[in-house]
């Protein structure tokens, strides 16, 4: 739902449990006549995307979506995936429009026009985030592949990369343990963790099966004792 068609009048509840009227002034939510000032962020989960969906810090993201989306709106997915990761189950992301605009080096004036709005507003468009009834923003946590018929805004040289990583079906076979090896070869060779994963993706193994490999590796590397101290 874009933000300029909300309900005139939609409840929200703050995390103090106290509750508001939104009302749209000029295109942007307000909250009892004042402009919104802090808007809450759930993750969107898919289930349809958990074996082919790409993480929105990924290389596949960077590479592909940032042709599509722009830079700003993929940054803008990009920063409450990994806050996300630090949330309590169950509890929402308070995101300072105007704090949040400046992270990105966008402008927020409180209206529909500002740079950051008009970010939020092309998530929307392509189906990656989506404004609840109850005004709280709704963020993919996983980015579907770009979609074939959006490869022609592409530059040549991005359409023929996409057309290699689309041949990655996802049916490696390789057992836990390989995989847990790679990821860890991986990340040994001086790759981060996001790329790492897309590496084993390119490989043939779904993302889902990429990012739990990669997780494990990273999560041995980060337990495992400095054996360079001297003794």
């Amino acid at each position: 739902m874009r933000i300029d068609q909300l309900p005139s009048t939609t409840p929200v509840a703050a995390r103090d449990t106290r509750s508001a009227t939104l009302q749209l002034v000029g295109g942007t939510p307000t909250e009892q006549g004042e402009p919104l000032r802090v808007l809450s962020a759930r993750p969107w989960d898919d289930p349809s995307l958990r074996r082919h969906g790409h993480d929105p810090r990924s290389a596949y993201v960077e590479r592909f979506w940032v042709a599509i989306l722009g830079p700003s709106a993929v940054w803008l997915l990009r920063l409450p995936a990994r806050e996300f990761d630090e949330l309590a189950p169950g509890e929402d992301l308070r995101l300072d429009l105007d704090s949040t605009a400046r992270r990105l080096g966008l402008q927020h004036r409180g209206g529909r026009a500002s740079s950051f709005m008009r970010t939020i507003d092309r998530c929307a468009m392509f189906g990656l985030a989506q404004f609840a009834e109850d005004a709280v923003l709704m963020v993919r946590r996983l980015l579907p592949p770009v979609p074939r018929r959006m490869h022609d805004r592409m530059p040549p040289e991005l359409r023929e990369e996409i057309g290699r990583w689309s041949h990655t079906d996802g049916r490696a076979d390789f057992s836990v343990g390989e995989t847990r090896l790679l990821a860890s070869c991986m990340l040994m060779l001086g790759h981060g963790l996001h790329e790492s994963a897309e590496r084993l993706v390119t490989l043939g193994l779904a993302p889902n099966a990429a990012n739990e490999a990669t997780a494990w590796a990273w999560a041995q590397r980060c337990t495992r004792p400095d054996t360079r101290r001297g003794s």
